[in-house]
């Protein structure tokens, strides 16, 4: 809590320090009498101690301080602190003697470094907080597709043959009103169009984001070791899957090792092993990929780690993507019925 309440006061008071600096070398130069114009010209240090090289390491040290302030400081606490630091130069300008420039050109050479100075940092102030902003649409723009990605994707494998169904329960409705013995003769063909709706939800061959995207068939076992495979990574793999799962369960989970495989090959360029555990449980699909690459920030992934954790939202599961100690690690749970 301590350090909580001083870092707030920690800017204000390397400032204050500077502009007594700042002060102090004015009284110095111009005697301090003169300076706190109580006349006189008070003590004068000695010309050996106030060299150039002083005065400019003096110049760059408060022109340095403005360009941090404006840059990173919030902006009420960098204007109070500014304005210090602009008022005692100032100061300096007016009282201190110069054998170069007169007191006129030196406040206009102040005011115009300090305007440099200030107004790169809020340059790049404004540039952070574009490329935060531009950011956060992106990510929620990668979150937005993978919704989009999935709903596709239930759409295109069902809607065919769930329209089919609905067809011959409308026609079984319209012929039991004359004769309910016919009705029983849509029944096949209702049950077959429902096998047909689970085999093509097991048989996703098509992917609608990325052109390179694994594709699924009912063996989410024999899809898991292809992928691994083609990674061309070193992968050691420990997959147990007793039963069939979901069909967009088994999907996603395609999905999310082939996503952590693609993550690890660009930034883990070092990796000497890669881990893939996919197991199931009797309430959910556990997976990991671990890899003992260089680590790298959360952020290193781009906006792939941003739809792997939305993927993984929207079937109710849960997910973490970071670095170990060794290298980094992606896991996630996704429960086996769907949550309401």
């Amino acid at each position: 809590m301590g350090d909580l309440r001083l870092k707030p006061l920690l800017e204000p008071l390397l400032v204050a320090v500077l502009c007594g600096a700042v002060f102090t070398i004015t009284g110095l130069t111009s005697g301090f009498g003169r300076a706190l114009y109580v006349g006189g010209s008070g003590i004068v240090a000695p010309p050996e101690l106030l060299t150039p090289s002083v005065r400019i390491a003096e110049v760059t040290v408060v022109l340095a301080s403005a360009f941090v302030l404006a840059w990173k400081s919030p902006a009420l606490r960098a204007a109070v602190c500014i304005a210090a630091l602009a008022l005692f130069s100032l100061h300096a300008a007016v009282f201190r003697t110069s054998f170069y420039l007169s007191r006129s050109d030196s406040v206009v050479l102040i005011l115009m470094l300090g305007a440099i100075g200030v107004g790169g940092g809020v340059l790049l102030r404004m540039r952070e907080r574009s490329r935060a902003a531009l950011a956060v649409a992106a990510e929620e723009r990668a979150r937005r597709d993978e919704r989009l990605d999935m709903a596709r994707e239930l759409h295109d494998v069902v809607a065919h043959h769930v329209t089919g169904i609905l067809v011959q329960a409308q026609a079984a409705l319209v012929v039991a009103e004359e004769d309910k013995s016919r009705a029983y003769d849509f029944l096949p063909g209702i049950v077959d169009g429902g096998t047909d709706a689970l085999g093509a939800m097991r048989a996703m061959v098509r992917t609608l984001r990325d052109n390179g995207a694994a594709t699924a068939t009912s063996d989410l076992t024999a899809d898991l070791h292809q992928l691994v495979e083609k990674s061309g990574l070193p992968v050691r793999t420990s997959i147990e899957l007793t039963e069939d799962v979901r069909p967009e369960l088994g999907r996603s989970v395609l999905r999310l090792v082939q996503e952590a495989l693609t993550n690890t090959r660009k930034h883990a360029h070092d990796a000497t092993n890669v881990e893939v555990d996919v197991r199931l449980t009797a309430s959910a699909v556990l997976l990991s990929v671990v890899d003992n690459g260089t680590a790298r920030p959360p952020h290193s992934g781009g906006f792939g780690l941003v739809g792997m954790r939305e993927r993984v939202h929207e079937l109710g599961g849960r997910f973490f993507a970071g670095a170990t100690g060794d290298g980094w690690l992606v896991t996630a749970e996704l429960p086996l019925e769907v949550r309401v």
